[in-house]
């Protein structure tokens, strides 16, 4: 399978990643916190047989740069933007794993025009989603990252990116009542999301629908592909 691997340059410098295989409607694949867009070597396969594929890694991550002193999802949601913009994509569809779910949802809050269709797997719009055990380990692993980040540079790309998921993303449920596509909010049955809040986005997005698969947890796009990548292509390609 080929892929053509690009570059997109934005306005304060930063480099953003991303390749592109198949061909039909766009289809971006957003991958998680402190991943790459390599989080879905088993799906793009698939995947580019009926669509268009990109995977990006987004800013601070992986072959991404940030030229920014701080890591925000507008941010990333501006470089997706960008990167539609030089690809001349008017609309497409949208698979967020985890931190690229909540990318996904404040990118559908500032440009709902550019949204066909919707998949959030385990995203959470705020940090009480997350079960406590999570929380508190990821509370840790940003203290440690702090002391360490004084004099060392790679801890303070990584505190970045774990500063991430120290905030709620700034979408409310106001702003997923205005939600238009149509959405798959799709979870393991042992995900590290609170399974109350999953339910919760699939009931405020007016066109969403819940599924739970079971007997997996937070990356099972990686362990169970054959159930991912059905379920996904059952929702996109639905009339």
């Amino acid at each position: 399978m080929e892929k053509q691997k690009r570059t997109l340059v934005t306005a304060d410098n930063s480099l953003i990643y991303y390749e592109i295989s198949g061909k039909g409607f766009p289809l971006f694949l957003l991958h998680g916190n402190g991943g790459s867009g390599d989080y879905f070597e088993k799906q793009v396969p698939e995947f580019s047989r009926y669509f268009t594929v990109f995977t990006i890694d987004s800013r601070g991550h992986a072959r991404s740069t940030n030229t920014s002193n701080k890591l925000t999802f507008d941010q990333m949601a501006e470089d997706l933007y960008s990167v539609m913009e030089q690809e001349q994509v008017v609309k497409a569809n949208i698979i967020g794993f985890s931190d690229g779910a909540n990318l996904a949802m404040v990118f559908t809050k500032k440009y709902p025009e550019k949204i066909h269709r919707l998949v959030l797997n385990a995203g959470n719009t705020v940090v009480s989603g997350v079960y406590s055990p999570i929380r508190i380990a990821t509370t840790i692993h940003y203290i440690f990252l702090k002391f360490v980040a004084l004099f060392n540079d790679k801890a303070y790309k990584k505190l970045q990116t774990v500063c991430l998921m120290m905030r709620d993303i700034g979408v409310s449920k106001s702003d997923l009542q205005q939600f238009s596509a149509k959405t798959l909010v799709i979870v393991g049955k042992y995900d590290i999301i609170k399974r109350a809040h999953s339910l919760y986005l699939a009931k405020e997005i007016p066109n969403a629908s819940f599924v739970l698969v079971p007997k997996q947890g937070h990356s099972f796009a990686k362990k169970d592909p054959e159930t991912f990548n059905q379920e996904i292509l059952t929702f996109l390609q639905e009339k």
